[in-house]
């Protein structure tokens, strides 16, 4: 199958808080290990992202299939040196603390368009180019896309509890080529 992969950048990428971006972000989180859990709601999916989309430098991406069916998307921002992830967190080692970093905040992909290799398409297409030395995430453990992260060459590096009601989730790092 062919697809189409846009890069969404300023106001066009306020689209991840369309419908159908909430109702694939919804389905990708009724299944193990999120569950539906109360941090992957419509409401703070909406108001986390509609504040993260508002930050300088957020952008995000998009994979369509040839009939314009949504199968992904990913988004993120840039973060300041000298900033890391908040809630109860491992500190950031002290040279990935000093850089500028990118946060991978969300990447989604249909059940039935996994294992095609698409997530790794958008991280590509999200994180291509950017002039930060890092990339994190998040993921918790027992999701399966955390064997693509390690894959891809992510590495743990701690651990965070971004909500009080959120599963602890391990830290990724990635060294960004510049």
């Amino acid at each position: 199958m062919t697809i189409t992969v846009d890069h969404l950048r300023g106001e066009a990428a306020r689209e991840v808080l369309g419908e159908e971006y909430v109702l694939l972000y919804l389905a990708t989180r009724a299944e193990p290990p999120y569950n539906s859990g109360p941090l992957y709601d419509r409401d703070r999916y909406l108001e986390r992202t509609t504040r993260q989309a508002e930050a300088t430098g957020f952008e995000a991406v998009s994979a369509r299939d040839e009939d314009g069916r949504l199968i992904g998307f990913a988004f993120g921002l840039p973060m300041a040196a000298g900033r890391w992830w908040g809630g109860e967190t491992t500190p950031a080692p002290d040279d990935v603390l000093d850089a500028e970093k990118f946060l991978v905040i969300e990447l989604n992909v249909a059940a039935g368009e996994r294992g095609k290799g698409y997530g790794r398409r958008l991280l590509e297409e999200l994180l291509g180019g950017r002039g930060e030395a890092w990339a994190t995430l998040l993921s918790t453990p027992r999701a399966p896309a955390r064997a693509m992260y390690a894959h891809l060459g992510w590495d743990a590096v701690g651990t965070c509890r971004p909500a009080p009601d959120a599963e602890a989730a391990d830290v990724l790092l990635l060294k960004l080529d510049r």
